[in-house]
């Protein structure tokens, strides 16, 4: 996986279409598994150190749960509350090294939020690999 200036910049502009195409996605963010935020991109004040955490721990605790059920490998982690969603993600060919992270507004269509969430970590794969 290389992070060079180059394929950072293919990134944020990633990023930086997601926000623009899905005016409900509040936040997103590129975090690597460890829990170290890489690029952040939101409309709401919030920590990106808490938030890359706290995505990474929902990686790592989906990951196990499908280990233990037999269940296959992990594609996104959803968590909806009351007033907005969370879709988690593995980026593609970053070895699980790195996360997509996308906060919705409650009243978000899921399916946008997961397709323009794919879509982005398809073009973060092109620019890492």
């Amino acid at each position: 996986m290389a992070l060079t200036e180059a394929s950072k910049k293919v990134c944020v502009t990633a990023i930086d279409d997601l926000m623009a195409r899905c005016d409900d996605v509040t936040a997103a963010m590129l975090a690597l598994r460890d829990g170290r935020p890489w690029i952040e991109r939101a409309r709401v004040k919030h920590e990106p150190g808490k938030f890359a955490a706290m995505s990474s721990s929902l990686v790592a605790l989906g990951q196990s749960v499908l280990r233990e059920l037999g269940a296959g490998a992990l594609d996104h982690v959803l968590v909806e509350g009351i007033d907005g969603k969370l879709v988690v993600a593995n980026v593609p060919g970053s070895g699980g090294l790195m996360l997509i992270s996308v906060l919705a507004k409650r009243e978000a269509r899921l399916g946008l939020v997961l397709g323009h969430t794919k879509t982005c970590a398809l073009a973060v794969s092109s620019a890492i690999a």
